[in-house]
């Protein structure tokens, strides 16, 4: 059976599921076009989904997902990695440090890459202390010291010829040495705007003297955040990675908060990059050619559509016709910070989070950035669709979003070093796509890990609603017995049929508003 016909016979089992239930029944639409697509899993669990349990179920998902599930959304994402790479070390050499990547002689010049080859969204040209820095970095105020390894990295760009160490947080333990070198020296043997990467690990006569490759990328990998660092609440970083998805850069209230953002080039790459993730992403088999790696007429006009609408930082919604909406950037980075605040001082160090506040705070943010762009919209009907449209679109987006996470300095630094180790110092590849080309099995096993998490979440809910609906049969049979035989015994006893009539109308088993329909 083909997968359009599976999906087709999964909405009519669910249709005849509904009729067993008391719940009005929803809109099964079989020319759904996720239906008709033979690939997007997650178009299609959306629309199930929706048509199933309604908006409001979608948007819990978004806040339960934000707030509760990227921890382990993370640690997924990290155990496939040093599984991966664990794989790739040990089928092409002895898993053991070379000598020319230990910084214990300073003839050892270690793993060298351009700037623009570890940065290919193009975030260390940000300032961490603007408004657009706030959204992609944390922990800004230690700069080199710093716990997000973005954050250390811009700040030791900001040093040149001056050697920083990336220690893993918490720990202390010393993973990376680093230096920027901003010239070539004057023979011209070295580029500029080079990052150098040495490691202290299997130096002799040290405490790492014993330690392998494969022990060097666990830690560098463990030292790590997705989300920022590892101090730092997950959901507001989340929150940050959605609007910068969503809008690109995000439009100032006021000239007044106007800074240095990201040019019209910048986001063209950036939305090539995504374009290859995504075919990637959604592509069934592991058979990744080089077609995926080029764009038809079709594709390279909706780039450069997205990226016009990137630079002025609006997206458009489909309404009666295409509606430009945006966010302002004061309120997604006020946002942010009432997310941030809903933490408990458990000690003079220790700051966790309070869920409870801190899911309230991802919610009123979210319902805050919908009506804001429901606002540009005239018609009432219209301003539905929007806010509806912004919840789809985060879900479509998820997948995306932690994969451009991965995509950035920290994750590709790792990459790149054990791409150099395996295939031999000064292996280059040209640029991000180019990287990703001769990766692409890694990238596509690292997708699969998030995308199966996502689906299994949304699957869960929908799963969730059809048990609801089962049990809600079962009880309602109970019940219509149970009321029979009260009705009987209350005729015996000549109580009038007015208020026997009365007692079999009451629904003892209200349906929860989160299963159902349109709920408030």
């Amino acid at each position: 059976m083909s997968i359009i016909d599976q999906k087709r016979e999964i909405f009519a089992n669910l249709g005849a599921i509904d009729a067993l239930g008391k719940i009005p029944k929803p809109n099964l639409n079989s020319s759904l076009s996720s239906i008709s697509n033979e690939t997007n899993s997650t178009d299609f669990l959306i629309n199930l989904t929706e048509t199933l349990v309604g908006l409001k179920a979608l948007k819990d998902y978004v806040v339960d997902t934000i707030t509760y599930r990227l921890p382990q959304i993370e640690q997924a994402i990290k155990d496939g990695l040093k599984r991966e790479l664990k794989e790739l070390v040990s089928c092409n050499l002895n898993p053991t440090i070379p000598d020319w990547f230990k910084n214990d002689n300073i003839t050892n010049t270690g793993v060298r890459l351009k700037v623009t080859d570890i940065d290919g969204y193009d975030i260390m040209k940000v300032d961490p202390t603007t408004l657009e820095g706030g959204l992609i970095y944390t922990d800004v105020s230690s700069g080199v010291n710093s716990s997000d390894f973005n954050t250390y990295l811009y700040y030791t760009i900001q040093s040149p010829n001056t050697p920083t160490i990336w220690t893993q947080p918490g720990v202390g333990t010393q993973i990376l040495e680093t230096t920027f070198t901003e010239n070539g020296n004057p023979l011209g043997l070295f580029q500029n705007n080079i990052v150098q990467y040495r490691t202290p690990y299997g130096v002799p006569g040290t405490p790492l003297a014993n330690k392998t490759l494969i022990d060097f990328n666990n830690d560098f990998i463990d030292s790590l955040s997705l989300f920022g660092n590892p101090f730092s609440l997950d959901s507001s970083k989340m929150i940050a990675l959605i609007m910068e998805e969503l809008f690109g850069n995000p439009s100032p209230s006021s000239r007044r908060n106007f800074t240095i953002k990201k040019n019209r080039i910048q986001f063209k790459k950036e939305l090539e990059i995504k374009e290859i993730l995504d075919c990637i992403l959604n592509s069934e088999d592991d058979n990744i050619t080089d077609n995926f790696f080029t764009f038809d007429n079709p594709t390279l006009a909706r780039i450069d559509r997205e990226t016009n609408n990137r630079v002025n930082g609006i997206r458009e919604v489909e309404t009666c016709g295409n509606l430009k909406v945006d966010v302002p950037i004061e309120v997604i980075d006020e946002a942010i910070k009432a997310i941030n605040n809903t933490t408990t001082q458990t000690s003079a160090t220790n700051v966790t989070p309070n869920k409870p506040d801190e899911t309230k705070a991802v919610s009123e943010a979210l319902e805050t950035f919908a009506e804001i762009q429901a606002d540009f919209a005239i018609f009432s009907q219209d301003k539905e669709t929007v806010k509806r449209n912004f919840f789809i679109e985060i879900i479509r987006k998820f997948n995306r979003i932690i994969m451009s996470a991965i995509m950035t300095p920290e994750f590709i630094s790792l990459f790149a070093i054990n791409h150099q180790i395996i295939y031999g110092q000064g292996t280059t590849y040209d640029g991000i796509i180019d990287f990703i080309k001769k990766n692409k099995q890694l990238v596509k096993n690292i997708g699969k890990i998030v995308l199966q998490m996502l689906l299994n979440l949304l699957l869960n809910l929908t799963l969730l609603y059809i048990t609801f609906k089962l049990k809600q049969k079962f009880a309602d049979d109970q019940i219509e017995k149970a009321k029979n035989y009260v009705s009987i015994l209350l005729g015996l006893t000549g109580v009038p049929p007015g208020i026997i009539a009365q007692i079999r109308k009451v629904n003892t088993q209200p349906i929860p508003s989160y299963l159902t329909k349109g709920g408030a």
